[in-house]
């Protein structure tokens, strides 16, 4: 859009977008009269991917990939392209199931009507699932955050903290990495689990509570 105005000190910051002044020197019959023409610019939103958050599935078993939205910004409409395309039912699809026997990392590319593209990178891990006791009794209890850096927090041990026995963390072999007993009775609610693990991957937390073993899987990225 083009509009001409006259420069005044009222009028030269009235438009927040404007991106190039052009100054025409146009002759009148008294002489020289500058004139200068506003070129203002609607930007659509810069565009963005979402390829949703990594995540641990049981070899085997699907999962839905892609955020919700998986692509904003940019000018409608989206088209959408995953790789590999392998395990996937649609890579064409905004939120494709992925049906996984080993770990995966997917690409998902997002290309608006103008030619602009964004990408988005998800993680999928697997694990065999084998070994764990997978029947948590106790359904008060929460991990989290769940994917971490290496620190979690086990929380909603209230009514069933003082059965809490042992704690420990488990790499995908099967060996203890991280350890922790309590000979007393626990009475907080929650406790904090700093494994000082620098490997990202799967591991397993399992914990022995009243005789029971319960177990979570536990993502360290």
């Amino acid at each position: 859009m083009f509009s001409y105005l006259p420069l005044t000190p009222s009028n030269q910051f009235a438009m927040q977008r404007l991106l190039l002044l052009l100054f025409l020197v146009v002759p009148n019959l008294s002489g020289l009269n500058a004139q200068v023409i506003l070129v203002g610019f609607n930007q659509p939103p810069l565009l963005s991917a979402d390829a949703g958050p990594d995540t641990i599935v049981c070899s085997g078993r699907s999962v839905r990939l892609g955020g919700n939205p998986a692509a904003t910004g940019g000018s409608m409409d989206y088209f959408y392209l995953w790789s590999p395309a392998e395990g996937l039912d649609d890579s064409t699809s905004p939120n494709p199931t992925a049906l996984l026997a080993n770990t995966i990392t997917y690409t998902l590319q997002v290309t608006d009507v103008r030619g602009c593209t964004a990408t988005d990178e998800i993680t999928i891990f697997t694990d065999p699932c084998l070994g764990t006791d997978t029947d948590n009794w106790h359904t008060g209890l929460l991990v989290y955050p769940n994917p971490s850096s290496g620190k979690f927090i086990l929380s909603g041990l209230e009514g069933g903290s003082q059965h809490l026995q042992n704690i420990e963390v488990i790499n995908t072999l099967g060996k203890v990495i991280y350890t922790r007993s309590f000979q007393e009775k626990v009475l907080v609610q929650s406790v904090e689990i700093d494994t000082g693990i620098v490997d990202s991957g799967v591991y397993f937390l399992k914990l022995l509570m009243a005789g029971r073993v319960l177990s979570f899987r536990l993502l360290i990225r």
